[in-house]
C-alpha cells in the first residue's frame, strides 16, 4: 500500500523530481536492508534516500531508531541537515494514521464519512479507525484492503492538510520539501 500511496503523492507535488520507492514488506527486512540501499543509492547518484518506518507498538520514536546500526545512524544524524544524504522517518502508529490526518481526502474517498481529525492523528488507531469509517458507511460487511484504499487516497491526499494534523507527517514533508528544494 505504501509504494502504491507514494508512486502517486510524490511525483504529483514534486513534478521535477524522480523517485526510487522501494517495497521492503516489512520493517526488519527494510532495517536489514538498510546499509546496502544507501550504497546502490549513492552509486545511482541519487541525492537522498528517504527511510519510513511504522512506529507500529514500540513506546517511542528512539526504541525504533535503536533497531538500526550504529553506522546508519550517525549517517541519519549528520549536521547540517542539508548535507545529509541518509534520511530516517517514522510514522506514528502506522501510515494510516497520515492519512486521517487529511479529513477532506478521507471524506471524498469514503462517501458520506463526516471525519474530522483530531489535533494529532497520533491518537488514532489508524487502520482500525478506517475500518470503522468504512464500516459505517456500508450495509454489508467491507473488508479493508490496504492497496485500493492507497491507490483511491492518493489523489486526493493533500500534504498541506495532512501536515496540520500529523507531526509525523510533518517531519516527513519537511524533509522531502527540503531535499528537493535544495
Amino acid at each position: 500500500s505504501d509504494l502504491q500511496f507514494w508512486s502517486k503523492v510524490l511525483p504529483k507535488h514534486f513534478r521535477a523530481w524522480q523517485f526510487d520507492i522501494r517495497n521492503m514488506k516489512n520493517r526488519d527486512k527494510l532495517v536489514r536492508a538498510t546499509p546496502d540501499l544507501l550504497d546502490e543509492f549513492r552509486g545511482l547518484k541519487r541525492q537522498a534516500a528517504i527511510i519510513i518506518l511504522d512506529r507500529d507498538k514500540d513506546p517511542c520514536i528512539q526504541a525504533v531508531l535503536n533497531s538500526f546500526d550504529p553506522v546508519t545512524l550517525d549517517a541519519a544524524r549528520k549536521q547540517p541537515m542539508t548535507e545529509r544524504f541518509l534520511h530516517i522517518c517514522v510514522a506514528i502508529r502506522k501510515i494510516e494514521c497520515w492519512y486521517l490526518a487529511d479529513a477532506q481526502a478521507i471524506n471524498t474517498v469514503i462517501s458520506g464519512a463526516a471525519w474530522e481529525s483530531p489535533a494529532d492523528t497520533a491518537t488514532c488507531s489508524g487502520k482500525h479507525e478506517i475500518e470503522k469509517l468504512l464500516q459505517s458507511r456500508s450495509r454489508t460487511p467491507i473488508g479493508y484492503n490496504e492497496i485500493d484504499f492507497a491507490k483511491s487516497i492518493a489523489p486526493k491526499f493533500a500534504p498541506r492538510r495532512a501536515e496540520i494534523r500529523s507531526a509525523s507527517f510533518r517531519y516527513f514533508w519537511q524533509r522531502v520539501s527540503t531535499i528537493c528544494a535544495a
